[in-house]
């Protein structure tokens, strides 16, 4: 299984390299985003003779962009609760109807027994077991028509997996005991998308959110929302660098 956890490894820092390249195309002029650095050009902003007209053109905008973005993190909670319910008590109340070896895969010295197994409300794993719960990697449709494609620990999602919702959003990364959890690439049906940390299911740590309509913001996030340091880049160039808290841009 070691050798399975590596490749898989391998796969999501391909993808996560994949998707920082496309920012780095699309925004070429992208500063980094360490603190010092953000503290540095604040610093710089706050010195200009125009800080004032910046703010004020920034603030209307910034106000839109929050509404946007607050209801997409309505959406993320709302699928976030899907994504978590498969838990060990769920497990053991969605009672088991059939289970059956569907195949054996030789996997350098050693043979991968796949099974399927059906469940009373419709949902179905196939996948690999240990000590009869899933463990490995493993599919698991649900009846309503979303589907988890990762690794399992007993009974969990847990570690690298993908997540694809009904709406069209779509979730690549990190798992822990069921949740979102390390770093993960959550793509909204809207468009919009998210590469950073999460934590309990929520953006958590340094991210980044790229609006559909190109506007781009790097920084902190704390249980879903903008919290400490960041920069918020719009399509006509213009830069806002400040604190956030709970989403809301700090006066200079």
């Amino acid at each position: 299984m070691s050798d399975q956890i590596q490749e898989y490894k391998a796969c999501w820092k391909q993808a996560v390299d994949a998707a920082e390249k496309e920012l780095i195309q699309l925004y070429s002029q992208y500063l980094q985003s360490d603190q010092e650095l953000l503290k540095e050009n604040l610093q710089k902003y706050n010195q200009q003779d125009k800080r004032n007209e910046v703010q004020n053109e920034s603030c209307p905008q910034d106000n839109i962009n929050n509404d946007e973005e607050e209801d997409q993190q309505d959406q993320m909670g709302h699928q976030s609760n899907i994504a978590t319910s498969t838990t060990k008590e769920d497990f053991v109340v969605n009672q088991e109807i059939k289970r059956e070896l569907i195949r054996e895969v030789p996997f350098k010295d050693e043979i991968l027994y796949i099974y399927r197994i059906t469940y009373q409300n419709g949902d179905v794993y196939e996948g690999e077991l240990l000590n009869d719960l899933k463990d490995g990697l493993g599919t698991y449709y649900y009846e309503n028509g979303e589907k988890y494609d990762g690794l399992f620990s007993e009974d969990l999602i847990h570690g690298y997996g993908k997540y694809f919702f009904i709406g069209g959003h779509k979730y690549e990364g990190d798992w822990y005991q069921g949740e979102k959890f390390g770093m993960g690439i959550l793509d909204f049906s809207t468009g919009d998308r998210y590469i950073g940390g999460f934590y309990k299911d929520a953006f958590d740590g340094e991210g980044t959110f790229e609006y559909k309509n190109g506007d781009v913001f790097k920084g902190q996030w704390k249980k879903g929302k903008k919290n400490g340091p960041g920069e918020m880049r719009y399509k006509d160039k213009r830069v806002v660098i400040g604190e956030w808290i709970d989403d809301e841009l700090q006066p200079f």
